[in-house]
């Protein structure tokens, strides 16, 4: 369709932002229902605090290392080799850093994304929640770029794709274009939802062992606390202190509960994956029977409230 020079421009700017929703057609139906939006709004609330959870577990197995690392040194006899075992203990204290990186960019997007859906779900979108929303959607740009970065992935971004829709209405919002904008960010964010948390659950498994099991012997948590343990059979010139018993009781207590809560989190992104997944089934079909998705949006609610509240019990011992 071509314009002529002299078309006012208020009436360039409606057809701009006919062609954005026409363009947008394949994306979903024209106008969600009711129960569509609300349960979208659903699954953005059910989301928060799950990015919390992960970056604990790190932190978690960081401490507790280390800790063993003191509790190590202090059965040593020779001094030499005590310090060591610190200089040990602090060297992969360290090298966790860089999976924490990873991990926290990975929760960063997918809080960015919940974030960005609670306000395209808003039943009134004023210019400072499309301001805000156009913000969201550079910083997940932002935040993908960090994790295929640090990853070495190739994860495909979708906040520019989203901005775009919300900024091209250029502030003249009606049911219909909010609808297209969402209807783009849920669908655009299908293969990345799947992929970061299919990289936190990877991070998870790194630390328990894989499923179904959980191979005993590819879990960290597991053998900290073994090791922990094996330290009281050292001789020692005289009986053991009760701080030292009481400290090396916290730490097997540390490595139970950072074990639970790095198999909540795993648990966790498995299900906020699958109620992604019938999300967007949801808004891309006919589909008026929403009880499913409503089922499994309540699953990752309950999953994420588990996991911080064994997150509270892993922060306990180190406040």
């Amino acid at each position: 369709m071509m314009l002529r020079r002299d078309t006012p421009f208020a009436a360039r700017q409606v057809v701009l932002i006919a062609s954005i929703v026409a363009a947008w057609s394949v994306a979903g139906c024209a106008i969600l229902t009711d129960d569509q939006v609300s349960a979208v709004s659903q699954f953005s609330e059910a989301t928060k605090g799950f990015g919390a959870s992960p970056g604990t577990v790190i932190t978690a197995y960081a401490a507790l290392r280390s800790e063993r690392g003191l509790l190590e040194s202090a059965t040593r006899i020779d001094g030499s080799a005590a310090a060591k075992d610190l200089v040990n203990g602090l060297e992969q204290r360290t090298q966790l850093e860089s999976r924490a990186a990873v991990t926290d960019a990975a929760v960063a997007v997918l809080d960015d994304y919940a974030a960005m859906l609670s306000l395209l779900s808003s039943s009134k979108f004023t210019d400072d929640l499309q301001n805000q929303t156009i913000a969201l959607g550079s910083s997940i740009d932002n935040g993908i770029a960090t994790f295929n970065q640090l990853s070495v992935s190739q994860v495909n971004s979708f906040g520019d794709i989203v901005a775009a829709i919300v900024r091209g209405a250029g502030g003249i919002w009606i049911r219909r274009e909010q609808h297209k904008a969402l209807v783009a960010a849920v669908t655009q964010a299908k293969g990345p939802v799947d992929k970061l948390t299919a990289s936190v659950e990877d991070l998870m498994t790194f630390f328990v062992g894989p499923l179904p099991s959980d191979v005993p012997e590819r879990n960290l948590f597991a053998r900290e606390s073994n090791d922990v343990q094996g330290l009281l059979g050292r001789s020692q010139p005289a009986a053991r202190p009760l701080n030292l018993l009481e400290r090396t009781q916290t730490a097997m207590k540390q490595a139970i509960d950072g074990q639970n809560l790095a198999k909540s989190c795993r648990k966790a992104a498995a299900q906020y994956r699958n109620a992604h997944n019938e999300l967007v089934q949801a808004i891309t079909s006919d589909r008026t029977d929403l009880k499913g998705l409503v089922a499994q949006i309540r699953a990752l609610s309950q999953e994420i409230k588990a996991a911080k509240r064994v997150q509270s019990e892993v922060k306990k011992p180190r406040e």
